[in-house]
């Protein structure tokens, strides 16, 4: 369960109460995420982290992207972690299907074919390019935050357009993974397609 006090303090000191109530609603509600509003650094990256979880749920992996029916969902952010400990402390007590939440901090040079969800932050999106690459063929949910990412042949690009965060999907690049997303989620999001097409 998220820790409703330390998130309630983390947004009042945002500045904005009604943040609160969507970043809640985003964590615990069974709809498809849709664009919520955020306030300060701190806010847009726990509702980022939220639209991790959450996209889980519309999102189908292939059977053998699991070695074992148990074995953990990996959320891998790679390079520089933007999120807080105590957030991502409390997406490790969540499970996906029946497979419980692992949270990793990778570099860019380390096998990523192994996580289920690859998050590049802004911060490494000069690797960008390169990951998409070495991940296809791989059934691993590419997401990234910076503009072109979707192009790029990443599948989601969380975007932030005054003071709410949006996403974007490549469906060519879902495909190419073999992941299935549902048509509830696709109708929330802006559609985009690789640079090639």
């Amino acid at each position: 369960m998220i820790n409703i006090r330390l998130l309630n303090r983390r947004v009042r000191l945002a500045g904005r109460s009604f943040v609160t109530v969507s970043i809640i609603a985003c964590w615990l509600s069974s709809e498809a995420p849709q664009a919520y509003s955020r306030n300060g650094e701190g806010v847009e990256y726990t509702v980022k982290l939220a639209f991790l979880y959450n996209f889980t749920k519309f999102i189908q992996w292939p059977a053998g992207s699991y070695r074992d029916p148990e074995a953990p969902h990996a959320i891998c952010i790679v390079g520089r972690d933007p999120f807080s400990a105590d957030i991502e402390g409390d997406l490790r007590t969540r499970i996906v299907g029946r497979h419980p939440v692992q949270v990793l901090t990778l570099k860019p040079t380390d096998t990523l074919n192994v996580c289920h969800i690859v998050f590049i932050p802004a911060t490494d999106n000069g690797q960008a390019n390169k990951i998409v690459k070495d991940l296809s063929g791989s059934s691993t949910l590419t997401v990234g935050e910076t503009e072109g990412f979707a192009e790029l042949g990443g599948v989601i690009n969380l975007t932030v357009e005054g003071n709410t965060v949006h996403f974007e999907v490549n469906q060519l690049a879902a495909q190419r993974a073999g992941l299935k997303i549902s048509s509830k989620l696709l109708s929330l999001a802006k559609i985009v397609t690789d640079n090639a097409h």
